[in-house]
């Protein structure tokens, strides 16, 4: 199936100015709203102590995922950083990413005799992919949070940025990078979480409407604090608790429930 086949996010409209630059700000509510959804996230589904590696997005470094995998490990996980410094993968470095980012879990892999799971965070969830795609027999599943990944660069505020102050050589190398992410998933199951606010990346091109085996789910948030909203943590959570044989998809009405017996 070519690139092509994911035409839902090309010509897609960038997220609006205001959006953007409203993301600061936005960040910093959800992450001080960590402490009174606490009692929300105790109530989250316990883990089966699988493997589960963090990949943070453009930029940005493990500490940008420090709490989540807090949570992970409160949860029962076996959470790790992806230890590569901060994430400059755009451009050449991206291909050493890929490559060393599969070196880790094949040994995390082996550490733990089972499949590990890759929760990446923008350009993070744009790597973990393309990992699956070399070695889909060692993941577990993909859980991306607010990433690109339809062949519309342009859907970006990120790309208006690099259209301006770039060369042509590197923006030529991310559109075709883009190209790249278009092509649809092996049967690994991943999870796509995006929201109609994210002042960075369209929600447009934020889901994976071609892959064979996803989930795409909305919820209501910004995207640089996706990594700590207490209701993307929740789904985080309950994605990770599916048993592989039983996998359901997640109940939305359930997580309503759940918040009005938190009030």
């Amino acid at each position: 199936m070519a690139s092509e086949d994911l035409r839902p996010g090309t010509g897609a409209n960038p997220p609006a100015f205001g959006l953007a630059i409203a993301e600061p700000l936005r960040a910093l509510f959800e992450l001080v709203c960590l402490l009174p959804a606490h009692l929300l996230l105790k109530r989250a589904p316990r883990g089966d102590g699988h493997p589960v590696i963090t990949l943070p997005g453009y930029r940005s470094d493990d500490t940008a995922m420090l709490a989540m995998r807090r949570y992970l490990e409160r949860w029962g996980y076996a959470p790790y950083p992806w230890g590569l410094g901060a994430n400059l993968g755009i451009g050449y470095q991206r291909i050493d990413y890929e490559t060393r980012m599969l070196e880790k879990l094949e040994k995390i892999v082996e550490k733990h005799g089972e499949p590990a799971t890759m929760i990446g965070w923008s350009q993070g969830g744009v790597i973990a992919r393309e990992v699956a795609k070399q070695r889909p027999e060692l993941v577990r599943q993909i859980i991306v949070l607010g990433s690109p990944l339809a062949d519309a660069p342009e859907a970006t505020t990120i790309f208006r940025i690099f259209r301006r102050t770039s060369s042509e050589e590197i923006t030529n190398e991310l559109m075709s990078f883009m190209r790249e992410v278009a092509t649809p998933l092996p049967d690994v199951r991943c999870i796509c979480i995006y929201s109609n606010s994210d002042g960075i990346v369209s929600a447009d091109i934020a889901q994976d409407l071609v892959s064979p085996n996803v989930e795409n789910i909305r919820v209501t948030s910004s995207h640089l604090g996706m990594v700590v909203n207490p209701m993307v943590l929740f789904i985080i959570a309950d994605r990770l608790s599916q048993p592989e044989d039983d996998w359901r998809p997640f109940n939305m009405y359930a997580l309503d429930r759940l918040l009005s017996w938190s009030r």
